[in-house]
């Protein structure tokens, strides 16, 4: 207990929080019942625990969206999921944004996570088994943790505090004359403490006479004052905020008195002394009075010069390279004009010079630095004071005004020069997008974010891209989002399975293989199209955990094969970028091999062109350490990317796949337009073998048969079935051929 009476008062937050709340979140109701028991009457730093419990990680995260003041997270690693603790705490730090709440991870059992990687990785402040933590042990881990968490909210306050000093520098040195002046530091204090407006006077000293007493002018005043400005002390009619101002300026330094605090600037620096009466009913904390420091001693300078908070104000939203408006301005112009009556007659413009880092890495940052100067100089030469020119970050400009000063053909049109294009420094090519104000609902980062997707979405498409914002953008963004949680719900409820296609070899009519595709059957039986939900999960990184779960889904398939008598099919399992590029890929792969007691021979690894094409080399090795297991590799969607029939020629692979969509041209097209033909001779060049997919019709399948293409895939023969159903089919398949 002594360990508590070493802290200072200063260290236990604000006297309005009398107690520290505590979540402690754990699945297992026995150890959530022992530490409701523990911390039942424990006080720490002359505050009682308030524990809030929580039994999943999804439950736990609602409490910490909705409480801000929680100072110790008690976390289980182990929950729903083998990582849904360390989940939580990468949601709490970068989604949640909280920085101050202190966590403790706990395990059941030593080692289950290693104490030194979560540490590194992961914004956790202590890490033990709960085995460890008794009573003792408990007391001086809470200490330790609130302590902490105090100290940081002092921070963050203190950090507020100075980021609204600096915003409100440009209020303050706009005014046109004392009183005016005088008026708005009265606002911008009451706002910097939460203080009512009531009871806050300002007055300047008039002609001291050397020991005489101040003889002071009211110059600004607020609520029962406000009658008072421009007379004398005495106009103030109250003897004691008569006392306190002129005990204040007698003594020349602040006063923080038990009812209030005056303020005092002193003449050197603000040109006459000043004092500033600002009534309270409570006594300001330490940190308050270190920001009304840092607040007066800029008051008093700018009181005398505006320079240095002309500096604040560059700092915080002038671009240091261009001196023109940045990013945090733009969002305090854009919110404003969300915000206004005129929003509708508002546009904003992106524009993003293409390919920017390639130039820079090529000629240098100095020549980067001379473009963006020429870009900066010429929006500024374009438009009038009305219109914010700002530089967002690297080379992504922001143009914000009036729709009819605003136009993006017009801004991009002021840099193609073409009868100039010897001069240094031309750039050649711009993407924009353009967001009308009236189409958005939102804040001001929603808003840039939102135009920021809607330039990456255009310059997906190529170099000079111009697009208009979509109002369903946000919409679409909402609804990937539900679906990512929805299918991590799948994942964990086993909503995901494999479907398994045959492979006919069409000469004999033997299955020779067969490929496991996803499939996400909801709660209510829908099913969720893999196109759905494939590509989000790539985007996203999950494409990791699911693959992996597809993975063994289809090993487990051609266990079951196998068993059934038939381990000459092959089972095809589809393999994303992510996947393939994890450095430790391989030894994975073998590991779920062994595990399913599958033979390398049974199995095919099937990426895409795109995947092929991605880092060569490292897939290459990849490949090959494959190949040489003895699992064959197969290329799908073979000529529907970009690749160079030069690397063709040394991919380590057994098989290309004949896309669906050239498969479907068969019938259609005349033979010498065919890229189906085209394949198939390329594949034998290469001596690869080749499959078609998406074999409908028995004219598609004679076709391919008649040009080289031995296999096939297709509803032709099978549509995709689970497992079960795909034994009863081979029965079937070979009954009637036999």
């Amino acid at each position: 207990m002594d360990e508590q009476l070493a802290f200072s008062d200063d260290l236990t937050g604000s006297a309005s929080q009398l107690v520290w709340r505590v979540l402690a979140v754990d699945d297992d109701i026995n150890f959530q019942r022992a530490t409701a028991f523990a911390l039942g009457d424990m006080a720490v730093l002359g505050k009682r625990i308030e524990l809030i419990q929580a039994f999943s990680s999804r439950e736990a995260s609602m409490l910490l969206a909705e409480y801000d003041d929680i100072a110790l997270v008690l976390l289980d690693v182990v929950m729903e999921t083998e990582d849904a603790g360390l989940r939580l705490v990468k949601s709490l730090r970068e989604v949640i944004g909280n920085r101050e709440t202190r966590v403790v991870l706990l395990t059941g059992e030593p080692g289950l996570a290693p104490a030194h990687e979560v540490m590194r990785d992961y914004d956790i402040n202590d890490y033990w088994t709960k085995s460890e933590l008794g009573a003792d042990r408990l007391l001086t881990v809470l200490t330790a943790a609130v302590r902490g968490y105090s100290q940081l909210k002092v921070v963050s306050s203190a950090r507020r505090g100075l980021q609204m000093i600096v915003e409100s520098s440009n209020a303050l040195f706009c005014s046109k004359s004392t009183r005016d002046l005088s008026a708005k530091i009265l606002s911008e204090i009451t706002s910097l403490l939460g203080l009512q407006a009531e009871g806050i006077v300002c007055v300047r000293v008039e002609d001291q006479v050397l020991d005489a007493a101040p003889n002071a002018r009211v110059v600004s005043a607020s609520g029962r004052f406000t009658n008072s400005i421009d007379g004398d002390l005495e106009s103030l009619q109250d003897p004691q905020v008569v006392a306190a101002l002129r005990r204040c300026l007698l003594e020349q330094q602040t006063l923080n008195l038990s009812d209030c605090t005056v303020l005092f600037f002193p003449q050197y620096q603000a040109g006459a002394d000043y004092a500033c009466y600002i009534a309270s009913s409570r006594t300001l904390s330490s940190t308050e009075m270190e920001l009304l420091k840092v607040f007066s001693a800029s008051i008093s300078r700018g009181l005398h010069s505006v320079a240095l908070f002309s500096r604040l104000e560059e700092m915080a939203y002038q671009d240091d390279l261009l001196a023109i408006p940045n990013r945090n301005a733009l969002i305090r112009m854009l919110d404003m004009a969300l915000n206004s009556e005129a929003k509708d007659q508002r546009v904003l413009v992106l524009v993003d010079i293409d390919n920017f880092s390639g130039a820079n890495t090529a000629f240098g940052t100095g020549y980067g630095d001379f473009i963006l100067g020429l870009v900066a100089k010429r929006l500024r030469d374009a438009f009038d004071s009305s219109v914010l020119i700002a530089r967002v970050r690297d080379d992504l400009f922001a143009i914000l005004g009036l729709k009819e000063q605003v136009c993006a053909a017009d801004i991009v049109a002021l840099f193609h020069h073409h009868s100039r294009a010897h001069e240094l420094g031309q750039v050649h090519s711009l993407s924009s997008v353009t967001m009308h104000l009236s189409d958005f609902s939102g804040s001001a980062r929603a808003a840039l974010q939102d135009a920021l997707l809607a330039l990456k979405q255009a310059k997906q498409l190529g170099h000079d891209q111009h697009g208009i914002y979509d109002p369903t953008l946000q919409r679409a963004h909402a609804e990937s989002y539900r679906l990512l949680l929805a299918l991590r719900d799948a994942v964990d409820a086993g909503q995901i399975s494999v479907a398994l296609q045959p492979q006919v070899d069409l000469q004999t009519m033997r299955v020779i293989g067969v490929e496991a595709l996803a499939r996400w059957r909801n709660s209510d039986g829908q099913m969720v199209p893999p196109l759905s939900f494939i590509p989000l999960a790539e985007a996203t990184g999950y494409i990791l955990l699911l693959g992996d779960l597809l993975m063994r889904l289809a090993l487990q398939a051609a266990k079951q094969l196998a068993d059934a008598g038939y381990p000459q099919i092959r089972v095809a399992i589809n393999v994303s970028a992510p996947q393939l590029l994890q450095h430790d890929f391989v030894e994975r792969f073998k590991s779920h091999l062994v595990s399913a007691g599958v033979a390398p021979e049974q199995v095919e690894v099937e990426i895409t062109e795109s995947v092929a094409m991605r880092n060569f080399d490292a897939v290459c090795e990849k490949l090959r350490a494959l190949r040489s297991m003895g699992v064959e590799v197969a290329i799908d969607d073979f000529g529907t990317g970009f690749s160079s029939l030069n690397y063709l020629r040394v991919l380590p692979a057994d098989r290309l796949k004949i896309d669906r969509s050239f498969v479907l041209e068969i019938g259609e097209v005349s033979d010498q337009q065919m890229i189906a033909e085209a394949i198939i001779q390329i594949a034998a060049r290469v001596g690869m073998q080749v499959i078609a997919e998406g074999v409908e019709t028995q004219q598609q399948a004679d076709w391919i048969l008649q040009h080289g293409c031995r296999q096939a895939q297709g509803y032709l023969f099978a549509k995709p079935m689970a497992g079960a159903e795909l034994l009863d089919w081979l029965g079937a398949w070979s009954d009637a051929r036999s």
